[in-house]
């Protein structure tokens, strides 16, 4: 349990929790005479199993894991990683840390498959791995599991509503989830990803030059690390020009306070309401598709996005209107060059 490689090759680090604080021992052994070293030190410091903690709910050991992940991992991975963690803890946050099993998780997937991509699954159980191996060096008591990646199959284009299904989604927003209806007009009408939304400032409005005006700073980090400006749509400026329920957060929770991460069951409760399938990220590609039909311009596309021109050429080049009609005859090659060769041939025979 607390037996792991060391930073130096051929060592183990064995940590074992008594009276509530670690000890900590690096020795030159192999895995198994690493087990052993353990097993003495346990009996010399009490009954075998003694120093292990208690067993907390995943939602708990999260809790500790964040700290950990904010001090140690690099801010633009914890940007990302926050998000994959809150969706685990929908669906294990009760669940005691040594309760999880391998069936448990296969029944993530699947679930998790009925909405995103295989990629996507995976990276959220990268996550779980990561989470529950710092349980371990913390000395909870939480088993080994070993379960298989989902076959990725390479990326295929990306999903978008229809101005139909988008406005079903906005319409049961309005009645199931009125909260949330803010949110989703704003990601709607600015392609901006899930948590800029949630980390959204009115310090970002800039309604007499009609632009969002949005910053790198330690609330957000754009992939790019670059600021960005958006056009303000008509249908979203109602959306800025309401009564501010805070002095800093565009979409604050009940307390006033900024989400932590995407209210992603108020959106399940919303989009089980319209009967139509997809994920947050879908405003953003949507966004892209209706953009690229009024406007046909990448470059500006990818302005707006915070992507490269390259990123978004990628993603969304087939959305442009007469996509491939454009290149007909772009390179048209006649065989005139062969027909003048049988021609002399010809010639060459009656001669």
């Amino acid at each position: 349990m607390g037996n792991y490689p060391g930073k130096q090759r051929g060592t183990r680090r064995i940590v074992i929790w008594t009276a509530g604080k670690p000890k900590e021992w690096t020795i030159r052994a192999t895995k198994a005479e690493g087990g052993q070293f353990e097993a003495r030190k346990r009996i010399e410091l009490g009954e075998v199993g003694a120093g292990l903690r208690n067993a907390v709910p995943f939602s708990s050991l999260c809790r500790e894991y964040a700290v950990h992940a904010e001090a140690h991992l690099k801010l633009s991975t914890w940007k990302v990683r926050r998000y994959q963690v809150a969706t685990l803890i929908e669906s294990f946050g009760g669940v005691r840390v040594d309760q999880l099993a391998v069936p448990r998780i296969e029944a993530y997937k699947h679930r998790r498959l009925e909405t995103v991509g295989a990629v996507a699954v995976n990276n959220e159980l990268a996550a779980l791995s990561a989470v529950l191996t710092y349980g371990r060096s913390a000395g909870y008591q939480i088993p080994k599991l070993k379960w298989r990646r989902l076959p990725e199959r390479g990326h295929g284009r990306v999903k978008v509503w229809t101005p139909e299904e988008l406005t079903r989604i906005l319409d049961a927003a309005a009645a199931k989830t009125p909260a949330l209806l803010p949110v989703l007009i704003f990601m709607a009408n600015t392609g901006a990803r899930k948590g800029e939304a949630v980390a959204a400032e009115w310090s970002w409005v800039d309604l007499a030059a009609g632009l969002l005006r949005v910053p790198a700073n330690e609330h957000w980090q754009p992939k790019n690390g670059r600021p960005r400006e958006i056009p303000i749509s008509d249908a979203l400026l109602p959306v800025l020009q309401q009564e501010r329920v805070g002095d800093r957060w565009l979409f604050p929770n009940r307390s006033g306070r900024r989400f932590k991460a995407f209210p992603f069951l108020i959106w399940q409760k919303a989009l089980r309401a319209s009967g139509v399938a997809g994920n947050p990220h879908m405003f953003r590609h949507t966004f892209a598709s209706m953009f690229l039909q009024k406007v046909p311009d990448l470059f500006l596309l990818a302005q707006i996005l915070g992507h490269s021109t390259t990123r978004v050429t990628e993603l969304y080049s087939h959305l442009l209107p007469g996509h491939l009609a454009r290149a007909r005859n772009a390179v048209s090659v006649g065989p005139s060059v062969v027909q003048h060769g049988k021609r002399s041939r010809r010639k060459a025979k009656k001669t």
